[in-house]
C-alpha cells in the first residue's frame, strides 16, 4: 500500500478482496495461516487476503522461487474479461467485487496480465460516459438497474456528477434572477 493510500478507507477495503494462491512449498504448522497447527503441503490452493497474498509474494525460498503463486480472482478471468470487452455497461461489479477498479489497479502490480489493463481502461471510460449521463439528467427505471451494478469508485463518480450538476443549476437559477432583476428595473 502506497503512502498515500494508507488512510484511505477504500483502498485498505480493496485489499482484503480474496485471491486464489498456491503453496509452492511445504509450510510448517507453526506458521500455518488458517491456525489449525497442520503442515500445509506443496500444492495446496488456499484464498487469502490480498494484502497477505501480496506480502507472501514477497518472500523467496531455496532456489529464489516465491513461496506463493498467485492465480486471477474469477472477478478478473477471461469470463468476466470477455463480457467486459462485449458489453461492459451490463457487468454487475458491485457482484465481482465492490472494489472492482481500485483492485484490479493493485492487482496489476503484481500480475502480469497486459489485455487486463486493456479491458479495465476500456470498460472505465465506457462505463464512466453512462454514468455521468445518469449523474446530469436523472435517472429512468433502466438507469437504476445499471446504478445498483457499480462498484464503489463508480459510485463517488456518480455523486459527483450529481452534485455538480445540482450546483449548475443552482448557478444558473440564481443568473436567471440577477438578469430578471436587472431588466425589470
Amino acid at each position: 500500500m502506497e503512502n498515500d493510500e494508507y488512510y484511505d478507507v477504500d483502498s485498505i477495503l480493496a485489499e482484503y478482496t480474496k485471491i486464489p494462491c498456491i503453496f509452492q512449498h511445504t509450510i510448517g504448522a507453526q506458521v500455518n495461516l488458517t491456525g489449525d497447527e497442520t503442515e500445509v503441503p506443496k500444492g495446496t490452493r488456499l484464498e487469502m487476503p490480498f494484502w497477505l497474498s501480496k506480502a507472501l509474494l514477497q518472500l523467496t525460498v531455496e532456489d529464489q522461487e516465491t513461496l506463493i503463486q498467485m492465480e486471477l480472482p474469477k472477478a478478473f478471468g477471461n469470463r468476466v474479461r470477455n463480457a467486459l470487452d462485449a458489453s461492459p455497461m451490463s457487468v454487475d461489479y458491485r457482484l465481482l467485487c465492490p472494489f472492482f477498479y481500485i483492485f484490479g489497479h493493485k492487482l496489476l502490480e503484481v500480475v502480469e496480465v497486459p489485455e487486463l489493463a486493456t479491458v479495465l481502461e476500456s470498460s472505465f471510460k465506457i462505463r464512466l460516459r453512462g454514468i455521468m449521463n445518469y449523474s446530469q439528467s436523472g435517472v429512468s427505471s433502466m438507469g437504476q438497474d445499471f446504478l445498483q451494478r457499480l462498484d464503489e469508485t463508480e459510485k463517488e463518480l456518480f455523486k459527483s456528477g450529481q452534485e455538480s450538476s445540482s450546483q449548475l443549476r443552482q448557478w444558473y437559477s440564481q443568473k436567471l434572477l440577477l438578469l430578471n432583476n436587472h431588466t425589470i428595473k
